[in-house]
């Protein structure tokens, strides 16, 4: 959904898929200079898969804003985890790719 929403609001999305290894998400944010990092999680094994890919991110040194989301998080979850942004629904993330962007 959140995919579908950011397209239709103009963005351009690479969705890497499920269970993505934290190194392809690293090659893909370096090979199309992505800004913005969008990781979701609908069960709490995989919410704590995102503070592993959030600190590979991290200890690259990648010039990128992360946005999680998912029925699992909460946004004292995603500030715990070291995301920058915390978006409850896809409208909320289109909300936060939107003010990322203008900035």
């Amino acid at each position: 959904i959140v995919k579908i929403l950011l397209e239709n609001y103009g963005f351009d999305v690479i969705d890497l898929g499920k269970d993505v290894p934290e190194e392809e998400i690293i090659r893909h944010i370096k090979a199309h200079n992505v800004r913005l990092v969008g990781l979701s999680a609908l069960m709490t094994t995989t919410a704590q898969n995102m503070a592993k890919t959030i600190k590979a991110i991290r200890a690259e040194g990648l010039d990128c804003g992360i946005m999680v989301g998912g029925a699992v998080l909460n946004p004292e979850f995603a500030r715990n985890i070291g995301a920058d942004y915390y978006g409850k629904d896809a409208q909320e993330a289109v909300r936060i790719a939107q003010e990322f962007f203008s900035a």
